[in-house]
């Protein structure tokens, strides 16, 4: 059994935080109901590399839900939300503070009609503060979070990440601030409000440096692919690629210098142990002689050896090598689904793995795939859907017409 089988998830969301929010409550087993706009739908519609008028971007972060295209903006389809937040557990949305309430669909206003209701506003920088109504896009958390200034080669320029990390958060943290929300739910029989931004959790990830700084006052900088904590544990080259090796302690150390027949480095006293290893003078040396040893034989080779003796290491994948590794396909971390325009593709898993389950996917929706059917669900007729699309409050995806 699904764990949140029987909990339904409203979305009124847009791009990554909300999406990613409901689609991993959605791997838990929630149905969820994507409110989009009629006009263009979420903006990652448009985000991203485009193959038959389908988001790519889309794709990834809205499997699982169904799509209904409601102009919120009207009185007739704010009623509409009211309507289905009336059946619903879990309302997510992602818009700048403020916007909810000039809706008349904040927290307040939808607790009236379900006081069980589960409401989560993820936001650039949280409901409260001086940058509340500031955009709060992945690039500016990176950068006003501090992430950027971590990220990058000592002599380059500030790098992002190459996700949407400060996103992906974010999302994290919302879907488990709802599941625990849910489980209070139970015991006090009402919902609750969570306010939750993207500045947080990208502040919460650079918690260590914070303390860093806070306790020596020596501000953290920009080392590249080599781990300031911990050395050796960064990326190396071998004669045909790149691999990283994570020496994460005394014992991996000693494991590396007899995998490598380099006991010479053993019983250098600049690297006899971690604090004297990630010394700069130090840490410069050592990498200059692993680097020497590295490139005498083949990314494969080393990987072998080095798991032979039990030392943590492991290759550079591109993309296509990563969908290649047989660990993926064990942890059933791919599956296919057939989309109504793209055809049979692959998805990737988003939430936990629970014993006893076996992983399923649908297809992102189309742009008001589902509005007919949800409004149907809600006692709206035939007729009175034709006459809301009409008006221009709803809109249904022209396949639905095809199949009638």
């Amino acid at each position: 059994m699904k764990t949140l089988e029987g909990v339904r998830v409203v979305e009124v969301g847009t791009a990554v935080a909300a999406p990613l929010c409901s689609l991993l409550l959605s791997e838990m087993g929630a149905e969820v109901v994507k409110v989009e706009n009629t006009e263009r739908g979420d903006d990652a519609r448009q985000m991203g590399r485009q193959v038959k008028g389908e988001s790519l971007y889309f794709f990834h972060y809205n499997k699982n839900k169904k799509s209904i295209a409601v102009d919120i903006k009207t009185e007739k389809g704010r009623e509409i939300i009211k309507q289905l937040v009336k059946t619903s557990d879990v309302f997510v949305e992602n818009f700048r503070p403020g916007v909810m309430d000039r809706l008349g669909l904040s927290y307040a206003e939808l607790r009236k009609v379900n006081k069980r209701l589960v409401y989560c506003s993820v936001s650039g920088f949280g409901q409260t503060g001086p940058y509340s109504e500031f955009g709060g896009y992945d690039i500016v958390v990176q950068a006003m979070s501090g992430l950027m200034s971590v990220t990058g080669l000592p002599e380059g320029e500030p790098l992002r990440v190459g996700v949407p990390i400060v996103d992906i958060l974010a999302a994290v943290n919302a879907a488990a601030a709802v599941c625990s929300a849910l489980y209070m739910r139970e015991r006090t029989g009402e919902g609750m409000y969570i306010d939750l931004s993207l500045f947080e959790a990208g502040v919460a990830a650079m918690g260590q440096w914070i303390s860093t700084y806070v306790g020596s006052g020596e501000l953290p900088a920009r080392h590249g692919n080599k781990y300031p904590a911990i050395a050796p544990y960064e990326l190396f080259k071998a004669s045909d690629g790149w691999f990283v090796v994570a020496v994460g302690n005394e014992k991996h150390w000693r494991l590396l210098c007899s995998a490598l027949g380099r006991e010479d480095l053993l019983n250098d006293p600049r690297f006899s142990d971690n604090q004297r290893r990630t010394q700069l003078v130090n840490r410069d040396v050592l990498s200059r002689e692993l680097d020497k040893t590295f490139s005498t034989k083949c990314v494969g080779e080393w990987v072998e050896l080095l798991h032979r003796f039990g030392v943590p290491c492991g290759p550079v994948y591109t993309v296509r090598e990563l969908l290649e590794d047989p660990h993926v396909k064990a942890r059933n971390l791919l599956s296919e689904v057939v989309h109504p325009v793209l055809g049979r593709t692959t998805v990737v898993r988003s939430a936990p793995f629970y014993s006893g389950e076996k992983p399923s996917f649908t297809p992102p929706p189309l742009h008001g795939e589902h509005t007919e059917e949800v409004l149907k669900k809600l006692g709206f007729s035939g007729e009175e859907v034709e006459e809301l699309e009409r008006l221009g409050v709803v809109k249904r995806h022209k396949s639905v017409f095809d199949k009638q």
